[in-house]
């Protein structure tokens, strides 16, 4: 059976071999069917353009000055993100007392939020108490004092920290022979505080 038919595609008149048969040849078939899938994909995308695009919340930086301010404890690398310095500015400043630290474990020293706070308060100025008259304190039986090295040793402090701590606390100190002594009660509290983490300066 021999049917004429017009070509979807290219429009020509041709003899069909069936009553389904749309396009004249293998070639206005395989360009119908390229056109068909072209249309679709830009219909496609002119669905999409017209759906509104659904705004993402922005992800809040952990490192932010606002989400820093709430926390307790930072790590070194919040605290310099904080101050807005190096870590090794940070670092420097823990080892030599500026800021305490409480050091947990290997690379893991903490800060108290309030000591970083605490480094720009400004301090009223205090008379200070006169020191005490040498003569007295070097009447204190040693068993009740502490050497410079013994103080080191056993709390793990530099020599620095060490020294920043005893004219920051007005501490009293005298030496007997070759070693220079303070007593513990003036110091032994404050140290003790250090080593647990609790010292705010």
């Amino acid at each position: 059976m021999k049917i004429k038919k017009i070509c979807d595609h290219c429009g020509l008149e041709f003899i069909a071999q069936t009553t389904v048969t749309k396009y004249c040849s293998k070639t206005c078939n395989s360009r119908a069917y390229k056109l068909n899938i072209r249309e679709l994909r830009e219909k496609l995308t002119e669905a999409t353009q017209l759906v509104p695009k659904t705004q993402s919340k922005p992800k809040e930086d952990p490192n932010s000055y606002f989400a820093l301010k709430t926390l307790d404890y930072l790590t070194i690398k919040e605290a310099a993100a904080l101050l807005k310095c190096d870590k090794r500015t940070v670092y420097r400043m823990v080892k030599s007392g500026s800021i305490p630290a409480a050091n947990l474990s290997i690379r893991k020293i903490r800060l108290l939020k309030k000591d970083i706070d605490a480094l720009f308060e400004i301090k009223p100025k205090v008379d200070q108490k006169p020191t005490e008259d040498l003569e007295n304190l070097e009447w204190t039986p040693l068993k009740d004092c502490f050497t410079i090295g013994q103080i080191q040793k056993e709390y793990s402090i530099s020599e620095t920290s060490l020294k920043n701590l005893i004219v920051r606390h007005n501490i009293p100190k005298f030496q007997k022979g070759k070693f220079v002594y303070v007593p513990r009660v003036k110091i032994e509290h404050i140290l003790k505080r250090i080593q647990l983490g609790i010292y705010s300066g």
